[in-house]
């Protein structure tokens, strides 16, 4: 018996093995098919549609908040201005509101930070999404073309007309990849790319990220305020972002960092809330991520209806852009909406208050003479009863 094993294990190593190759097969007509529904799949849309909304959301909340921090430092100025103008010692409620200013401060940028790292973490879920079905789309497109090519070589064969090599044999056809290991291969491939990107191309010129960072900035400026710095003062040198509120007394300084974010403004440019296309109030107020002109989205539309590349319609501009890459260069300028929504809510109190002053003034025409209110002045007997 022994004998016999060794025989065995010989005869075993003189048998040369070829390289292990896993086994792949190509996809039938039910997983090609299968395979372009994925790449096109509803439910991935929604889901990129989801993450948008949750960027909104996010500006929206760091904006309410940075507004009543702004509204609280505002009326602390205002006490003090009256103390100082009566010449008075400070008062309890100034040293209360000062304190919790102080809290509130604190409360409010570490809330904002959190926000901004949500952002971007959200923006990090939608590339990984449009990276994907770029990936699937690809796959998709790779098994369609190499189902239509055997099937053409599938057809010759059948009508005896065969492709053959130098030698007169018949080509060996390549083997089919494994679908599942094509798609990992992409998916890594595509996140090297993306992870590569600096903070400034992956976020700066990232339109979510630019509306995020205008409706921080103006809520905590206010229209008096300095203006928001270019795009590419937005992340220093070490990749973080800035994130400190416009005009606070400290701000941080990183030794060695040539990214100092202290912008000296001169005057805030006035934004109007008419569009420059159609002189109405905007409704939907879309803003370029270059030259940051707002125009009414409708508007602007019609204006690129023509082919190739426009110039900005704003005097004075000189940046091009084309209705095709109307997505990529423009974006919903959450900051005007709420400035617009702001301006129609001013208008609504004071036409109300105006309806009030002219019924208090008709209330005041009226008189009673006879035992029945009338319209018109009370005379002066009337007057002294």
């Amino acid at each position: 018996m022994p004998r016999l094993v060794n025989r065995a294990n010989a005869a075993t190593a003189s048998v040369s093995l070829p390289e292990y190759q896993p086994p792949a097969c190509p996809l039938n007509d039910v997983a090609r098919r299968s395979l372009g529904e994925l790449s096109n799949n509803r439910a991935t849309v929604i889901y990129e549609s989801q993450l948008k909304e949750s960027v909104r959301f996010l500006g929206l909340g760091v904006s309410d908040l940075h507004e009543r921090l702004r509204a609280q430092r505002e009326r602390l100025e205002a006490q003090r201005e009256r103390r100082q103008e009566k010449d008075t010692d400070k008062t309890a409620e100034e040293e209360r509101l000062e304190a919790h200013l102080e809290k509130l401060e604190v409360e409010v940028d570490g809330l904002t930070h959190e926000c901004e790292e949500a952002v971007r973490d959200v923006i990090d879920k939608r590339a990984e999404l449009e990276d994907e079905a770029v990936a699937l789309g690809d796959l998709y497109t790779a098994a369609a073309t190499t189902h239509n090519t055997n099937a053409a070589a599938a057809q010759r064969r059948a009508l005896n007309v065969e492709d053959q090599d130098e030698a007169g044999d018949r080509k060996e056809e390549d083997p089919v990849p494994s679908t599942a290991t094509a798609f990992r291969e992409r998916r890594a491939q595509k996140l090297a790319d993306y992870t590569n990107l600096n903070p400034h191309r992956r976020y700066a010129l990232n339109n979510d990220y630019a509306g995020f960072k205008k409706l921080w900035h103006d809520a905590a400026a206010g229209e008096s305020g300095p203006p928001l710095p270019d795009a590419s003062r937005w992340f220093r040198s070490n990749g973080q972002p800035v994130m400190d509120r416009p005009g606070a007394e400290h701000r941080r300084n990183t030794a060695g960092d040539d990214d100092d974010d202290d912008d000296v403004a001169v005057a805030r440019e006035v934004i109007s809330l008419n569009c420059p296309l159609t002189l109405r109030p905007m409704e939907e107020p879309y803003s370029n991520n270059k030259c940051k002109h707002t125009f009414e989205k409708s508007a602007m539309l019609d204006y690129l209806s023509q082919q190739g590349q426009m110039q900005c319609p704003q005097t004075g501009c000189s940046q091009t852009f084309s209705r095709a890459k109307f997505a990529d260069d423009f974006y919903l300028d959450q900051a005007i909406l709420r400035r617009i929504q702001r301006a129609q809510e001013a208008q609504r109190n004071d036409e109300m208050k105006e309806d009030e002053d002219e019924d208090d003034e008709e209330e005041e025409s009226m008189v009673v003479r006879g035992g029945r209110r009338v319209r018109g002045r009370a005379t002066k007997l009337e007057a002294d009863e």
